[in-house]
């Protein structure tokens, strides 16, 4: 695995979910985005922000480190 790779496999883990996954967001600084919105995890960048498409119809990018969220069971 070269540098690139691991970086990017320590921000998955980091992030605490996987890409297709289900969260709901809990707190967060982004103004655009409120408590109990819902997406799906598009990807994880290799700085550790996770890419989401919302439900509200809008892909946003949030830092685990400055917002909370869960991922939802599986339907």
């Amino acid at each position: 695995m070269d540098a690139m790779g691991a970086r990017l496999l320590a921000a998955r883990i980091a992030a605490g979910v996987r890409i297709g996954s289900v969260i709901e967001l809990e707190s967060g600084s982004d103004p655009e985005l409120r408590p109990g919105d819902r997406g799906i995890v598009r990807e994880i960048e290799a700085g550790g922000t996770v890419v989401v498409e919302w439900e509200r119809g809008f892909d946003r990018a949030i830092d685990p480190r400055q917002s909370s969220f869960r991922a939802l069971p599986a339907a």
